[in-house]
């Protein structure tokens, strides 16, 4: 949105849309995502995951290049809805599930993940180039990061067709008979399930009707998965949507000047998610570090709120980036963590993410851009993301204790429903 300001060229100019607009535009994309997330996660768990993985990018990629064509206000609402609609599902936990242990699943979410803020970085960089070709083939900056975007995207998304192994039962040109019996078994032995084959999970899979996966509301866990992962949606989106406009009220800075400033942030943001879900992995625990890095991200948003210079309030930024994007992850790890068959997975994971980006929602329109008069510092907006995160830390210290309570019941009696082992903490 800041691309080429100087020059009135930036989406919002040229497609003649209002602040508004534009925020009832970001905003259609989370209500797409929050109705189509649990459907689309349920699907994976009833096809071939690698397959529907490789729809979701093709059929977003395209959405993407078509945004180039945006010339008026309803282009970008359609648009923005329908890139909702075919991003729903995209979230790695279910699939991660399928092939990594428990203990293992926060570094290899966390990974996935870092193409967030990596995007972020590089978007930024490419953003900056981009500027400079301005108006080259009658198309502005924008139009250009679309179509950039789009095509690339799209090779990714068919070559995931190809190279994207599906389930460990099913990756014959992936694995050989006895890799994939070793993968089985290791699977098994660390959640205690009995041996099955791909048959039998296909076959539980499609008995799981909606009554049963809606039995998931009714788990007091979920709902507070949902508040913990809810509270960094929040943070994350507003640096996702909104941290070229953060930098460019730090101070007086040119449309490229801010593109390349964003870069660090994310960057960093990058490094914090890579090192702390390996340690969270390493010492097979989800609460402190998401406790930790919440408070650690509150404290950046005080940072960049009241501090007076621009290098202080820049370093906030950069604290904030550190915090927020390893809660992400981290919680979405450990609503994985907390079910045990592959369908409670998917429909879990899909609850907490849908209701989660009611987060993503309210941020899009009532935060920074959608608070005129909250800028230029936006102090109001920064202090309900860090009190936000605050509730994330509250949100993993109650989840803490209510697991140590359940596996507590599980030493004594060997179970609690139809788990068998014990919550990671």
């Amino acid at each position: 949105m800041t691309m080429n300001k100087s020059e009135k060229h930036t989406l919002m100019d040229t497609a003649g849309l209002t602040a508004h607009q534009n925020n009832i535009g970001l905003g259609l994309f989370y209500v797409a995502y929050i109705i189509f997330e649990v459907p689309s996660n349920l699907m994976m768990a009833h096809v071939n995951p690698a397959y529907w993985i490789a729809r979701i990018m093709i059929t977003w990629s395209i959405v993407t290049g078509c945004m180039a064509a945006i010339s008026k206000p309803w282009h970008f609402y359609l648009l923005r809805f329908l890139l909702g609609v075919f991003e729903a599902g995209f979230w790695p936990a279910y699939y991660n599930t399928l092939w990594y242990r428990p203990e293992e699943i926060s570094t290899r979410i966390g990974v996935t993940y870092l193409a967030g803020p990596a995007s972020g970085a590089f978007g930024g960089l490419i953003s900056a180039g981009v500027q400079l070709i301005d108006t080259r083939g009658n198309l502005y900056g924008w139009q250009w990061l679309f179509l950039i975007s789009g095509i690339i995207s799209i090779v990714f998304g068919l070559a995931t067709i190809f190279y994207l192994p599906s389930t460990p039962e099913k990756s014959t040109r992936f694995l050989n008979e006895d890799e994939r019996v070793r993968i089985r078994k290791r699977l098994e032995v660390s959640t205690q399930l009995t041996p099955r084959t791909a048959e039998t999970v296909e076959e539980r899979n499609m008995k799981r009707n909606l009554k049963q996966v809606l039995g998931e509301l009714k788990d007091f866990k979920i709902w507070l998965f949902c508040i913990l992962y809810f509270t960094p949606v929040m943070a994350a989106t507003s640096l996702g949507y909104f941290l070229p406009k953060i930098v460019q009220e730090i101070g007086t800075f040119t449309s490229i000047q801010v593109s390349l400033m964003c870069i660090p942030p994310y960057v960093f943001g990058m490094i914090m998610v890579y090192i702390i879900t390996r340690l969270s992995d390493r010492y097979q625990t989800r609460g402190w570090f998401i406790i930790g890095a919440s408070c650690i991200s509150f404290v950046g948003f005080c940072i960049l709120s009241f501090a007076r210079p621009i290098a202080a309030r820049y370093f906030g930024l950069m604290i904030v980036a550190g915090g927020t994007y390893p809660t992400v992850p981290l919680s979405m790890a450990w609503t994985a963590n907390a079910k045990e068959d592959p369908v409670s997975v998917a429909s879990a994971t899909g609850i907490v993410s849908s209701v989660a980006n009611f987060g993503a929602l309210i941020c899009t329109f009532a935060l920074y851009s959608g608070w005129p008069s909250d800028a230029p510092h936006y102090i109001g907006s920064n202090m309900i993301n860090g009190g936000a995160m605050l509730i994330a830390a509250i949100s993993a210290f109650c989840l803490r204790i209510h697991l140590q309570k359940l596996n507590k019941r599980i030493e004594q009696d060997g179970c609690v429903g139809e788990r068998t082992y014990n919550y990671i903490l």
